[in-house]
């Protein structure tokens, strides 16, 4: 059986990687919008590269969570859970399972969504920064924090 831990690590550089991929084509849409703006849209030139280069900014934010993450030890959270949806991202590319514990939010594998239930409570191993999620376990319910 493999190593859940060593999985989401995988996943993790693998998500890493597609957002290094297009932060390094926004990058080379910025510089290409840059350099071959010699005719008379100045201003709509200037226009799109600026956006662009927010998505950019964007992309490489989420390439630095990723980093950080790969570097990290797994955090717990631990909680009820408030509400559990399906959607599908990306127009129709794939069904993602998402459930709400306490106020966060959380991505989860299929076979861990049909195990799970509204008002169970849970103890969900993630990463810090992304929220990539290890694995979800029912817990019994712990004390109250004072």
């Amino acid at each position: 059986m493999p190593d859940p831990e060593a999985l989401a690590r995988a996943s993790l550089r693998r998500s890493m990687l597609i957002y290094l991929l297009l932060l390094a084509v926004d990058v080379l849409v910025v510089v290409s919008l840059a350099l071959g703006s010699g005719g008379g849209g100045a201003f709509v030139t200037l226009s799109i590269v600026g956006l662009v280069g927010l998505v950019g900014l964007l992309l490489a934010y989420h390439v630095l969570q990723h980093v950080q993450d790969l570097g990290s030890p797994l955090a717990e959270s631990e909680g009820v859970i408030n509400r559990l949806w399906t959607r599908a991202d990306l127009i129709i590319a794939w069904q993602s399972y998402y459930v709400l514990v306490g106020r966060t939010v959380f991505r989860v594998k299929a076979e861990d969504y049909i195990h799970l239930k509204v008002d169970m409570y849970v103890k969900v191993v993630h990463f810090p920064r992304t929220l990539n999620v290890v694995s979800v376990h029912e817990a019994p319910r712990g004390a109250p924090p004072a």
